[in-house]
């Protein structure tokens, strides 16, 4: 009997029992994005997005006005917590970070340092550490989170699916720019946001839609400078997102240009740790299609397509050596690997450099070589338009 006493009060304590800390759809206000940026007093001025719930029934469509879909609020304060209080304040429901997609970052609050804000998005286990980064160059972060963006119900949505388009540009998570920052022998890299240089019919100035594009160099938690479009697909190729790139080559002799489709590419870096200065070796192999030929070579012909593909190698030498020296001479910023490639190599070569790694850096001896593999050059050999004695076979 006391056994099924027992029994019947622990169903009655379950059935009865809740989530203690449970919140209701209807007592949150969801946060889309955040925007940091430097305040006039030198304080940090934080910007959110918060959806509008459409009411039940209506459509979320080109009918529904844009105004409608999020509105934005500001704090100033001296930390996180502060802001995280005063935006409260504003809010009647309780604000939502779980489903936060981007955190922007203003120009000028980059180059003061960011070490100071970013620890409040870590300790919370309610922050996505899965949250895209990206910093506005020229511009507040606050403006480009209430631009208008015609695809997206909201800016913060449409940024998502920008940094989702992998070998477009610079990826980068609030984990990964944490991982990045706290390795020995690296630095972290943020992608760049910037206002398009196109624009919709009658748009002002400050609606105009936005783009991703390049890389921001970042030491010591501080903005060092920027990578443009050209060298950010350099440094891609030390990334997991060099999928996919378009390569453009002269041809040697005034022959005109071929244009080569990396499907797939790789790298490999080997140090010296023997030498001094230090020397590195970086390796890299492609694998593509050719999908233009601007030239009178018949590439079905193997010795034209030797002459093609060392057009191509030496090209993709050209741009990485060209990256390569920007950031050792430019920034002094190894944002590739190099001293955490020397640490696996040779960890007591590492203990006697990592203190001045930055200089050590800037005074490496970097080579490259390039191994480019042509799969397929496309239906035909020479361009359609040529005569028969235009051609070179």
């Amino acid at each position: 009997m006391k056994r099924r006493m027992t029994i019947a009060m622990l169903l009655v304590l379950m059935l009865n029992t809740g989530c203690w800390d449970r919140k209701e759809i209807n007592d949150i206000g969801l946060v889309m994005g955040t925007g940091l940026d430097l305040a006039d007093n030198g304080k940090i001025e934080a910007t959110i997005q918060v959806a509008v719930p459409a009411p039940s029934g209506q459509s979320t469509g080109a009918g529904s006005k844009e105004t409608e879909k999020f509105f934005l609020i500001s704090a100033v304060g001296e930390n996180g917590i502060e802001i995280q209080q005063k935006l409260q304040q504003k809010m009647s429901r309780t604000l939502f970070f779980a489903h936060r997609s981007v955190i922007l970052i203003g120009e000028s609050l980059a180059r003061k340092g960011v070490n100071d804000i970013l620890d409040t998005f870590n300790r919370s286990p309610r922050n996505r550490l899965k949250t895209y980064m990206l910093v506005v160059k020229g511009r507040k972060a606050a403006d480009l989170l209430q631009v208008n963006y015609p695809y997206e119900l909201a800016p913060a949505e449409a940024l998502k699916e920008m940094e989702m388009l992998k070998g477009e540009g610079t990826i980068v998570t609030l984990r990964d720019f944490m991982i990045a920052s706290a390795t020995e022998g690296m630095s972290p890299t943020i992608g760049v946001l910037e206002p398009a240089d196109f624009h919709r019919p009658g748009e002002k100035e400050e609606d105009r839609l936005f783009r991703i594009n390049g890389t921001a160099v970042f030491k010591s938690g501080k903005l060092t400078g920027f990578l443009n479009n050209a060298k950010t697909h350099e440094f891609l190729w030390f990334r997991d997102n060099k999928k996919t790139d378009k390569i453009s080559a002269d041809l040697p002799g005034g022959k005109g240009n071929v244009g080569y489709f990396i499907t797939s590419g790789s790298y490999k870096i080997n140090a010296d740790a023997g030498s001094n200065p230090l020397k590195f070796h970086v390796s890299l192999k492609a694998k593509g299609d050719l999908f233009e030929n601007n030239s009178p070579l018949d590439v079905t012909d193997a010795d034209n397509l030797t002459i093609v593909k060392k057009a191509i190698e030496d090209r993709i030498k050209r741009d990485m050596q060209a990256f390569l020296r920007k950031i050792q001479t430019g920034y002094k910023s190894d944002i590739v690997g190099f001293g955490q490639q020397l640490q696996r190599e040779n960890p007591k070569k590492w203990r006697t450099v990592e203190k001045k790694w930055d200089q050590y850096f800037a005074a490496a001896k970097i080579s490259v070589s390039v191994d480019v593999t042509i799969n397929n050059t496309g239906a035909i050999g020479p361009p359609l338009q040529l005569k028969e004695k235009e051609i070179e076979k």
